[in-house]
């Protein structure tokens, strides 16, 4: 979709979906990573790696070790926001859903026959990821042929993206409800 087809709210959701899939399929796409914003007790960011969209279901999907923070603080509190960025077609969208753990279940065991090995390894680490190491490379990997104990599929059930789109001759900005779009309106940049 070209950027002067951004002038109705149906174009802007047919973008977003268009953009989030691209994330998925093309690891140059810089809608290929997002920042995953958790909170409870305090607010916690971090960059993750798309590794699936429905649009039908406004669901997307990343992999994460089962004994890192954010899970915890997803058990907490399973309300996310993913924070997407393209500083090419400068469009960034935050993206509110409610965040579920699949952990050794069917959703786990297909991703994880995907997987390539060098992916794997992520999951077979020694110590921990938040273990407070000697120096930089102190721990090992050691990969098995079954599916790790710590390897866990994040999907989150998005219901509305506030949408902005930077643009010299005037800002754009939209909030998108995926499940309702004509509740979906412009709003001030």
């Amino acid at each position: 979709m070209k950027k002067g087809d951004l002038e109705t709210l149906e174009n802007v959701g047919e973008s977003i979906i268009s953009c989030i899939n691209n994330g998925v399929h093309d690891r140059k796409s810089d809608f290929h990573t997002f920042t995953l914003c958790t909170g409870f007790k305090s607010i916690s960011g971090r960059t993750v790696v798309i590794r699936g969209y429905d649009s039908k279901k406004n669901i997307i999907i990343f992999h994460s070790n089962y004994s890192s923070e954010k899970i915890n603080e997803i058990k907490d509190n399973p309300k996310v926001c993913c924070v997407f960025y393209s500083r090419k077609d400068k469009i960034q969208m935050r993206c509110y859903g409610i965040a579920e753990l699949n952990y050794q279940n069917d959703q786990t065991k297909t991703s994880w026959a995907k997987m390539g090995h060098m992916s794997k390894e992520c999951y077979f680490q020694n110590p921990l990821p938040g273990t407070k190491l000697k120096d930089f490379n102190s721990f090992t990997t050691s990969p098995l042929t079954t599916e790790s104990k710590y390897f866990c599929v994040v999907t989150i059930k998005i219901d509305k993206i506030d949408w902005l789109y930077l643009k010299r001759e005037g800002h754009r900005r939209a909030k998108i409800y995926l499940n309702n779009i004509a509740q979906s309106h412009w709003l001030s940049p």
